[in-house]
């Protein structure tokens, strides 16, 4: 194979023919968004961590769980993707949605990631709170500092840690 491949090369110079080089990055706009060029280091996660600490002591978790996040890149019309920090202990509720993907980047403590399988044991119509679904058929992950996960969209996920464990990670919400 090779050898054709050389060939061809010959006889294509040979012929005459030229082949021009193309620029790939030529037409792309360059808006500079300088707000948005963000480095977060070790000492970011930290006072970052510190903060959602603080909002799960203050009562601030969502659906009455020990579930808060910070919002560290909001959404924005010229962006696909938006990136959130987020800090949970024990049991919160099974998540799907329909056009976005996530990456969980794991910076602090351990926890259990379930992913797939159906929701069970929820009561459609009712209120979030109160209420404890479970993911059955779902794959379970060991997940701890700088594990990393990939869950497409339409798929069943969930977070877990023990009751006095805590996890701590930057999630990636890649929106189509």
């Amino acid at each position: 194979m090779r050898l054709l491949n050389s060939s061809l090369l010959v006889v294509l110079i040979g012929s005459g023919v030229v082949v021009a080089a193309q620029d790939v990055f030529q037409g792309i706009t360059r808006e500079p968004r300088p707000e948005e060029y963000i480095h977060w280091n070790n000492s970011s996660f930290m006072e970052i961590k510190s903060e959602l600490q603080q909002s799960l002591r203050d009562g601030n978790g969502i659906f009455g769980t020990d579930f808060v996040y910070l919002n560290g890149l909001p959404a924005g019309e010229h962006r696909t993707h938006n990136v959130q920090f987020i800090h949970r202990s024990g049991y919160t509720q099974p998540e799907i949605h329909e056009n976005k993907w996530d990456i969980y980047v794991i910076v602090d403590g351990r926890g259990t990631a379930r992913i797939g399988g159906e929701r069970v044991s929820f009561i459609e119509g009712g209120p979030n709170e109160g209420q404890y679904p479970e993911l059955e058929g779902a794959q379970e992950y060991q997940v701890e500092i700088g594990d990393i996960l990939h869950v497409p969209a339409r798929v069943w996920h969930q977070m877990v840690t023990d009751p006095s464990e805590t996890i701590t990670y930057a999630l990636i919400n890649i929106i189509h």
